[in-house]
């Protein structure tokens, strides 16, 4: 274990190298300037100049990329000029909410997918199968930022069941504010995890272990639980882990379209206003998590698994 995790937290080094290359050379094709988008439009070309000057903006671009990787390697990442602070604790300071919103989002896709594939499983070409793979294609196909509006258009606007705006004021009010978000991004994520799970489950009902279950008589929340269940998991933790990226692509929009303060909204507004600073440590932190829960799925597998060894 020790030596797998020396071997994976090596290559983190290369693979945020690369992403920080990546998101450096692609924000500055965004169109427009951060001198002008700073100064206004009004600017005198000297004060644009200067505050290209002062971003480093004026550089060849091999040069400014090194002047990011510098201070990035001494912990400064920068300072945003829109914000007039500095970019990393700007950015770390909205990292829990995004946080939260992403556990409660997986939390709530999860407590519907294990009941719907289940018994979608269980009772294979039947009707209840038929209308779960219905509404999960259904559901792979609504867009998130439509159906965000829509929910906080009904429960938010017109019932006022939930709150719109805002991320809370911690515990069960977080929670509260959370609630419509996280329905939004899992409905998005449903469809991939009932579907994964749906599939893992059929197999293991042809298995001989399940027949010898059912023959013996098992109570059937016996056999779901320490048969059906642990041995259906790992797909679907794979599909999980992989769909990582997308699900952060997700609650980009949706902490926009919900107005929270959250890792997403504060790039979406840098990318609006042109601050690469802000752009670039967003994105890295984004990249960190990816590579996180990479490692930690295969941990997982590990522990649900005893088969799986991580050296192989």
């Amino acid at each position: 274990m020790t030596r797998y995790l020396i071997v994976r937290l090596g290559q983190v080094v290369p693979v945020l190298l690369g992403v920080s290359l990546v998101v450096f050379l692609l924000v500055r094709l965004i169109p427009g300037d951060p001198a002008t988008a700073q100064l206004g439009a009004r600017a005198t070309p000297a004060l644009i100049q200067a505050a290209r000057h002062r971003l480093h903006l004026d550089e060849p671009l091999w040069q400014q990329y090194l002047h990011y990787l510098g201070g990035a390697v001494h912990g400064d990442f920068g300072t945003s000029y829109f914000y007039q602070t500095s970019v990393f604790s700007l950015a770390m300071a909205r990292v829990p909410l995004t946080l939260e919103l992403i556990g409660l989002a997986s939390l709530m896709a999860l407590l519907m997918a294990f009941p719907i594939a289940t018994l979608a499983a269980v009772r294979r070409g039947r009707a209840f199968d038929q209308l779960a793979r219905l509404a999960f294609t259904a559901a792979l196909g609504v867009p998130s930022f439509w159906l965000g509006l829509v929910l906080a258009l009904y429960f938010g606007v017109r019932t006022r069941v939930f709150p719109v705006v805002g991320g809370g004021t911690g515990g069960l009010d977080t929670i509260y504010h959370l609630t419509l978000p996280a329905f939004t991004i899992a409905i998005s994520m449903l469809p991939l995890l009932g579907r994964s799970l749906r599939s893992s489950l059929i197999d293991v009902l042809q298995s001989d272990f399940v027949l010898t279950a059912r023959a013996a008589r098992l109570r059937r929340r016996f056999y779901l639980q320490s048969y059906l269940w642990r041995n259906s998991i790992l797909p679907l933790i794979t599909v999980y882990s992989v769909n990582i990226g997308w699900l952060l692509g997700g609650t980009v929009i949706v902490e926009e379209i919900f107005g929270l303060p959250g890792l997403g909204s504060l790039l979406i507004n840098s990318i609006t206003t042109r601050d690469y600073a802000i752009i670039q440590v967003v994105t890295a932190i984004l990249a960190v998590f990816v590579i996180a829960s990479n490692l930690l799925t295969d941990i997982t597998y590990m522990l649900v698994d005893p088969r799986v060894e991580l050296h192989r």
